[in-house]
């Protein structure tokens, strides 16, 4: 028998409202909640403030979210996915690492999937774009 899972939609683009996903987390009985948050607009932004910084080019909502999200999600044993790391996904893993530990959560795992920047390799395309 398949094991069932209940996901919560946490936010669907890059500025969308936190409270009912808060709620969600408390209140609706959730395994997991997805932070839905790129589009082609938010991507150019968050590469532009990578350029600036290197350690940027992530969301810029993504401390405050996880500020607030964290630790209800660790309470109610919800797991958290989202793709506000966007042009930064390590960063954005990082800045979530330390706002668990300023939080005092210890044992949360965090991971961060990447491969799909190919800035450094787009001489290889030059004869197709």
């Amino acid at each position: 028998m398949m094991k069932t899972i209940r996901i919560g939609s946490g936010a669907g683009y890059a500025g969308d409202r936190l409270e009912p996903a808060l709620e969600l987390i408390e209140k609706g009985n959730i395994d997991y909640i997805g932070f839905e948050c790129l589009a082609e607009r938010t991507i150019a932004i968050a590469q532009q403030a990578k350029l600036k910084n290197p350690n940027k080019g992530y969301n810029e909502l993504l401390e405050y979210r996880m500020e607030k999200v964290l630790p209800l999600a660790w309470k109610n044993k919800v797991k958290v996915i989202t793709n506000m790391g966007a042009a930064n996904p390590i960063a954005g893993a990082e800045a979530i690492y330390k706002i668990a530990n300023d939080l005092g959560i210890k044992g949360m795992k965090i991971a961060a999937v990447t491969g799909d920047d190919i800035i450094s390799n787009i001489g290889n395309y030059k004869d197709i774009i």
